[in-house]
C-alpha cells in the first residue's frame, strides 16, 4: 500500500491509545492490590497475567493477521472485549475473581501489541523511523498516568487514599473502548496474498536459524526477567516510608512517569542512533542503562537521585525494546512480520516476564522485614546481575556486519 503523510499522524494516535490502555493500570495495580491486602505472591500472580497472555495469544494473533484476517479489525475486537474484562476486574475484591478478570484482559490485550506494530510497519515506510511513531505510545502512557495522578490527588485531598487507586482499571476500560473504535478507522492491513506457508508462526520460529535473530530473542528473554522488578515493585518502593522515600500515591505516579518523559526524547534519537552507531551499539546501550538505574535504587539515596534515575528507563525501553522491534522487522520477510513481532512479544512479555514475576515475587517476600518494609538494596541486586550478564552475552553474540548483510538481502527480496 502506498505510504501517505496522513498515515503518520493516524499511526501515532494508534500507538498513543494502545499504550494508554496498558499504562492506565500497569503502574497503579500494585497499590490497589496492596490496599486489598493481597500477599506478595498474589501481587506477583496478578502481574503475571500479562505474561500468561503473552505466551500463546500473540503467536496465534500474528498467524491470523498474517494469513486470515485484517490486523486492525482483529485488534478492535480484542480491545472491546478487553475493556469489559477491566470493568469486571474493578468490581472484584477477592483474589480469584480479580486474577481471572485481569487474565482475560491480558489474553485479549497482549496480541494487540504485535498487531499494532504490524500495522505501523506496513504503512509507515522506513522501518528505522519506527521510533518516531512508537514515541506516541509513550506519550499515551504518560498522559493517562498524569490524568490518574490528578484524579488521585483530588481524592487524597478529601481524605481518600488507597480506596481510589483501583479506579485506574476503569480508566483503562474507557481508553480500551476508544481504541477499539479507532482501530476500525485504521488503514486496511489485510493478510499476505503471497504467503506460501499457511502456518506463519512456524515460519517465524524458523528465523531462529539466523544467529542475530536468535541472539536477540534469547537476550530479550533474559532482559525481560528483570522487568517485573521495575513494573511490580517500583510503586511500592517509592511509597515505602521505611525505605526513606515514602511518596504519596499521586506523587509516586508522577515520579514513575519521569521514565516515560525521558523515553519520548530518547525514542526520537532511535533512528539517528541506529544509523550512526549501528543496531548492536544502540541495543547494548539500552541494556546497560538498567543496571545503572537499579544500582541507584539499591543505594536508596539521595531521594532526588533515586527519582531522577527514572529517566534511564527512556534509554532502556527506546534503545532496547523499540530497537529490537526494528531489528525483528528488518530480519523477517513481509509475509511473516506480524508473527515475528508476536514471537518477540512471546519471548519478552511472555516467557521472560513470567519467570520474572515469580522471581520478583519470591525475592520481594524473601527480603520482607518483620517490622514492615523490605530490604530494597538486596532485592535490586538480582536485576543488576541479570542485566549485566545480558549485556555481556549480547556483546559477544550479535554481529553487526552480518545483520546489515541480512537486512539488505531481505529488503531486496521483498
Amino acid at each position: 500500500m502506498p505510504k501517505t503523510r496522513l498515515a503518520y499522524p493516524r499511526l501515532s494516535l494508534m500507538m498513543m491509545l494502545q499504550f494508554a490502555v496498558w499504562g492506565s493500570w500497569a503502574v497503579l495495580i500494585a497499590g490497589h492490590l496492596d490496599y486489598l491486602n493481597f500477599t506478595e505472591f498474589q501481587i506477583a500472580l496478578v502481574f503475571g497475567t500479562t505474561a500468561f497472555g503473552s505466551l500463546l495469544s500473540p503467536l496465534i494473533a500474528g498467524w491470523i493477521a498474517d494469513r486470515f484476517a485484517s490486523a486492525q479489525k482483529f485488534a478492535a475486537i480484542s480491545h472491546f472485549l478487553g475493556a469489559g474484562a477491566l470493568v469486571v476486574a474493578h468490581r472484584q475484591t477477592e483474589f480469584g475473581p480479580l486474577w481471572t478478570a485481569i487474565l482475560i484482559h491480558a489474553v485479549l490485550y497482549m496480541p494487540t501489541i504485535a498487531l499494532t506494530n504490524a500495522v505501523a510497519f506496513r504503512h509507515m515506510g522506513e522501518s528505522e523511523k519506527f521510533g518516531n511513531i512508537r514515541v506516541w505510545g509513550t506519550i499515551g502512557w504518560i498522559a493517562i498516568n498524569w490524568a490518574i495522578g490528578l484524579y488521585l490527588a483530588y481524592w487524597e485531598g478529601k481524605g481518600l487514599k488507597g480506596e481510589k487507586v483501583g479506579d485506574a482499571l476503569l480508566f483503562g476500560a474507557a481508553v480500551g473502548v476508544l481504541m477499539g473504535v479507532y482501530c476500525l478507522t485504521l488503514p486496511k492491513t489485510p493478510p499476505s496474498k503471497e504467503a506460501k506457508n499457511p502456518y506463519a508462526f512456524l515460519e517465524a520460529f524458523s528465523l531462529t536459524r539466523n544467529r542475530n535473530f536468535a541472539a536477540l530473542l534469547a537476550i530479550s528473554f533474559l532482559v525481560a526477567i528483570e522487568l517485573p522488578f521495575y513494573y511490580n515493585l517500583t510503586f511500592l518502593f517509592f511509597t515505602d516510608a521505611a525505605a526513606g522515600i515514602g511518596l504519596p500515591d499521586s506523587a509516586a505516579t508522577f515520579a514513575m512517569s519521569i521514565g516515560q518523559v525521558a523515553e519520548i526524547l530518547v525514542m526520537l534519537l532511535l533512528f539517528p542512533s541506529i544509523r550512526r552507531l549501528g543496531m548492536k551499539t544502540t541495543i547494548l546501550l539500552g541494556i546497560l542503562a538498567w543496571p545503572v538505574r537499579y544500582s541507584i535504587f539499591a543505594l536508596g539515596e539521595p531521594t532526588w537521585l533515586v527519582i531522577g534515575s527514572q529517566a534511564l528507563h527512556g534509554v532502556c525501553y527506546a534503545f532496547f525494546f523499540a530497537g529490537g522491534m526494528v531489528a525483528v522487522e528488518r530480519l523477517s520477510s513481509s509475509d511473516i512480520r506480524a508473527s515475528a513481532q508476536g514471537l518477540i512479544v512471546f519471548a519478552t512479555n511472555g516467557l521472560g516476564m513470567l519467570v520474572g514475576h515469580f522471581l520478583s515475587g519470591w525475592i520481594h517476600k524473601h527480603y520482607a522485614l518483620p517490622e514492615g518494609g523490605h530490604q530494597w538494596a538486596s532485592i535490586y541486586m538480582v536485576p543488576i546481575a541479570l542485566t549485566v550478564v545480558a549485556a555481556g552475552a549480547f556483546f559477544l553474540l550479535f554481529n553487526e556486519s552480518a545483520y546489515r548483510r541480512d537486512t539488505e538481502r531481505i529488503a531486496e527480496a521483498d
